[in-house]
C-alpha cells in the first residue's frame, strides 16, 4: 500500500452508513419502538454509528502526523490544519443550529447566552441538556475537543513515543494504553454519584479509545508496506472483511441483550456502560478495518465505491446536523404522536426529508465553505484527512 496515499472511497459509504444509523435511531426514539422488544433494542443500539464516525476522524485526521512521522519531513501547521476544520464544520452546524432554535417552539424560551453558547458549541460544558433539535450536537462537542488537541497529540506521538523514528509498536502500545485509560474514565464516571462525574461522562476522554483505534487503523496502512510481526499479524486480519463484518455482527447482537443496559433513557451501571462502551469501539474498527486495509479491487469494495454511496458520505455531515430538527418540526406538523407512531414510516418520511435537505445544505453551504479551505480548489470532495467529521 502506498503510504502517501490520500483517497480512501469505501469509507464514503461508511459515513453514509453509520449517518443513517444514527437517524434510525432518533426516529426509532421519537416513534416509541424503544419499547418494541428486541428490535427496540437493536435500533437503539444502531448509535454505534457515532463510534464508527469517531473510528473515521482518528484515522483520517491522524494519518497526516503518522506519515509525516514515517517519512521524517514536517507536517502541515497547526494553524492551517485548525483553518480548515472550522471551514469544515462551522458553516453548516451555524445555519442548523440558528433554523433549530428559530423554528422550534421549546427553544423560544432560550436567552441569548445559550444562543451563544450552542453556536460557540460549549452548551455541553455548562448545561445538563442540549436544547430540543440539538441533542445530537453532543458527539460535535466531543470531535471538536479532539481537533484542537490532535497537534499536540500528533506531536506527543511523534517526539516522546517514536521519538523522531518510525516505531509502530510502540504506537500501538501507546494507542491501547490510551483506549484503556479511556475506558477506566467511563466506569470511574458511572460509579460516580455526582454532578460533575455525570458531566465528565460526555466529555472527550470517555470516547478517546475510539479515535485511538482509529489512529492505529492508520499505524497499520502506513506500516503495510513493510510490515513487522505484530503488525503484520493485525493487518492480515483486519483485510479479511468477512470475518471482521461476521465478528462486528455478533457483538452487536452481544451488546443488544440486557449486558448492554437498557434502550430506554435510564442510566446504565458502570458495567453496562463499560460494556456497551468496549463493544462499539469493536464494532466500530471491525468495520472500517477492511475498508481501509482491504483490496480495492473485490466485488464489496466496488459496491462501497459507487458514486451514489459516495455522495450519501459527502452529504452525511449535513445529514447529521438536520435531521433531529426535521423530527421535531416535522412530527407535529404531519400529525404524528410522539412516542405513537409506526417507526418505519416516521423513519422513511424523516429520512427522504433530511436528505433533502442536506442536499441544499451541502450544496449551498459546505461546498462553498470547503473551497476557501487553504490548499484546497472546488471540487466534487473524497474522503481525505480534510474531510473527516463525525456524527450522531
Amino acid at each position: 500500500m502506498n503510504i502517501a496515499r490520500r483517497d480512501f472511497p469505501q469509507l464514503d459509504a461508511m459515513r453514509a452508513v453509520a449517518s443513517i444509523a444514527v437517524v434510525a435511531t432518533h426516529a426509532g426514539f421519537w416513534s416509541g419502538f424503544y419499547t418494541s422488544g428486541f428490535w427496540g433494542v437493536v435500533v437503539q443500539r444502531l448509535e454505534v454509528g457515532v463510534a464508527i464516525f469517531f473510528v473515521l476522524s482518528g484515522f483520517l485526521l491522524s494519518r497526516p502526523y503518522l506519515v509525516s512521522a514515517h517519512d521524517r519531513v514536517g507536517h502541515e501547521p497547526a494553524r492551517r490544519y485548525l483553518t480548515k476544520r472550522v471551514l469544515r464544520i462551522f458553516p453548516v452546524y451555524v445555519v442548523s443550529a440558528i433554523a433549530a432554535l428559530a423554528l422550534i417552539e421549546e427553544n423560544r424560551s432560550l436567552g441569548i447566552g445559550r444562543w451563544i453558547q450552542n453556536l460557540l458549541l460549549v452548551d455541553l460544558y455548562r448545561e445538563n441538556q442540549l436544547p430540543q433539535g440539538l441533542t445530537q450536537m453532543w458527539s460535535l462537542t466531543v470531535e471538536v475537543a479532539f481537533y484542537l488537541i490532535l497537534p499536540l497529540l500528533g506531536g506527543l506521538c511523534i517526539k516522546v513515543v517514536c521519538r523522531d523514528r518510525w516505531r509502530p509498536v510502540r504506537l500501538l502500545v501507546f494507542l491501547a494504553a490510551s483506549a484503556a485509560g479511556s475506558l477506566a474514565w467511563v466506569l470511574v464516571t458511572h460509579n460516580l454519584r455526582s454532578d460533575l462525574a455525570e458531566q465528565a461522562a460526555r466529555w472527550l476522554p470517555s470516547y478517546a479509545s475510539w479515535f485511538a483505534l482509529g489512529i492505529g487503523l492508520a499505524v497499520l496502512t502506513i506500516d503495510s508496506a513493510a510490515p513487522g510481526r505484530v503488525t503484520g499479524l493485525l493487518i492480515s486480519a483486519a483485510r479479511d472483511r468477512t470475518s471482521c463484518w461476521l465478528t462486528a455482527g455478533a457483538i452487536f447482537l452481544i451488546v443488544s441483550t440486557p449486558l448492554g443496559g437498557s434502550p430506554l433513557l435510564v442510566s446504565p451501571t458502570a458495567g453496562q456502560a463499560a460494556m456497551r462502551h468496549a463493544c462499539y469501539a469493536l464494532i466500530a474498527v471491525l468495520a472500517v478495518a477492511p475498508c481501509v486495509l482491504g483490496s480495492d479491487e473485490s466485488p464489496v469494495a466496488r459496491v462501497l465505491s459507487l458514486p451514489a454511496l459516495r455522495h450519501l458520505g459527502h452529504i452525511s455531515y449535513a445529514l447529521f446536523c438536520c435531521h433531529v430538527t426535521v423530527l421535531a418540526v416535522g412530527v407535529p406538523m404531519m400529525g404524528f404522536t410522539v412516542f405513537d407512531t409506526p417507526f418505519l414510516l416516521l423513519f422513511a418520511i424523516i429520512l427522504a426529508i433530511s436528505l433533502l435537505v442536506a442536499e441544499v445544505l451541502y450544496r449551498a453551504v459546505e461546498r462553498p465553505f470547503m473551497s476557501l479551505a487553504p490548499g484546497r480548489r472546488a471540487r466534487t470532495p473524497t474522503t481525505t484527512p480534510s474531510d473527516a467529521i463525525a456524527h450522531s
